[in-house]
């Protein structure tokens, strides 16, 4: 019988690297149907075996509680492409919204999966980064060096590789940063962080400024250690004496790279009308200024609209949402949590959470680094 935890092993050791050769096989040679695309192909499989598992740890009664929870979300799922698709009446509502679940399940059984019953992959974590921050950097770094790939938010002198979710591609460049500053001492780190550091600079993503929060981890913890403190005064030091001209080559270095990202940002959140008339709060607000604009549409409609609140809008409904508004450019809030909400109701995101906080170690005594770390990567992944 095919054992499924050594099929995620193969999976997590190469998945960045088919998320690359599906965007080649989407920009480059334009194809765009789900049965010639790669992840197709890997994904789908590995989602029925699940399908299967699953439905027999259930006759069994063997099953953990969040996998239950993910069943019924699954479940749940269905019916609600269904309910939308009979009030919606069109063929959108199952061509579009099939697809996008089949994907979001995948992610939600695998989850579950690895979170309860493969422990000895997390024997294998370091591998795993090793290997696919190997295949991140390769492709940002050549599409960057080379012209190959993708720009960054469509700015001009940047790249995303092969990878067609800026977003997604600032994300996992802080969580390889992060993991390798605060898991290794520093000669073994120095490299891969000084390649975080690059790639950062070549995707021109604001969340580049998210490397503060683990460098400060690094900082405090052990902060009495006398090599810490033959490093960090120095630094200090340097960083007094020579405060203008590190400053001046912050601020042109801020202006060229992510200066235009804040303001293509402003411009975005005037179409949708997100922009204040408090000067000072649009400063504060200027990273997701876009985000916040496209959020508050999406809200007064849930918020105004009991389908909306219970059952959601789907995937396609959404969509369709923007698309009334002349402004389907801005399809969603790009705020992950929210935008759930407003396909799925507060009954999806109610089981979403069960099924991620199921058993979530919420304070960490020997461990408040990485319980914070973990808090603060949470509430990223609700405005982010």
């Amino acid at each position: 019988m095919i054992k499924i935890s050594n099929i995620i092993k193969y999976y997590l050791f190469w998945f960045l690297l088919i998320d690359a050769i599906s965007g080649f096989t989407r920009i480059y040679l334009g194809i765009t149907n789900p049965l010639f695309n790669i992840g197709f192909w890997i994904r789908g499989p590995i989602l029925v075996l699940f399908i299967i598992y699953y439905i027999n740890r259930l006759k069994k009664g063997e099953i953990y509680f969040d996998e239950f929870c993910a069943i019924i979300l699954f479940i749940y799922f269905i019916i609600n492409m269904l309910i939308n698709f009979k009030l919606g009446l069109s063929d959108r509502f199952l061509s579009e919204n099939f697809p996008y679940l089949l994907r979001l399940q995948f992610l939600i059984f695998f989850f579950v999966y690895v979170k309860n019953r493969s422990f000895e992959l997390f024997d294998l974590k370091e591998k795993f980064i090793f290997y696919n921050f190997i295949i991140f950097s390769s492709s940002i770094i050549i599409g960057y060096l080379f012209g190959f790939g993708l720009e960054s938010y469509r700015f001009e002198g940047t790249s995303k590789g092969m990878f067609q979710g800026g977003n997604s591609a600032s994300v996992l460049n802080l969580i390889f940063f992060s993991f390798y500053i605060l898991n290794y001492k520093f000669r073994r780190s120095f490299i891969p962080v000084l390649i975080c550091c690059f790639n950062g600079f070549i995707i021109a993503s604001k969340s580049i400024f998210g490397f503060i929060i683990p460098i400060l981890f690094l900082i405090l913890r052990n902060f009495t250690n006398q090599n810490k403190l033959l490093f960090i005064i120095p630094l200090f030091l340097t960083i007094i004496v020579f405060r203008t001209p590190i400053a001046d080559l912050i601020n042109d270095s801020y202006q060229k790279r992510f200066g235009i990202n804040i303001e293509k940002s402003m411009k975005a959140a005037e179409k949708v009308g997100g922009l204040s008339k408090n000067q000072t709060l649009n400063l504060a607000t200027s990273f997701t200024f876009r985000r916040s604009a496209s959020l508050i549409n999406q809200m007064e409609k849930s918020f105004s609209d009991k389908f909306v609140f219970i059952i959601g809008s789907s995937f396609t409904g959404q969509n369709i949402f923007w698309e009334n508004r002349g402004e389907f450019w801005f399809k969603n809030a790009s705020m992950d949590f929210f935008d759930f909400f407003f396909k799925f109701g507060i009954i999806g995101i109610f089981l979403l959470l069960l099924i991620l906080l199921n058993n979530f170690k919420f304070y960490d005594r020997a461990n408040l680094g990485n319980s914070i770390t973990m808090y603060l990567f949470i509430l990223y992944a609700f405005f982010g």
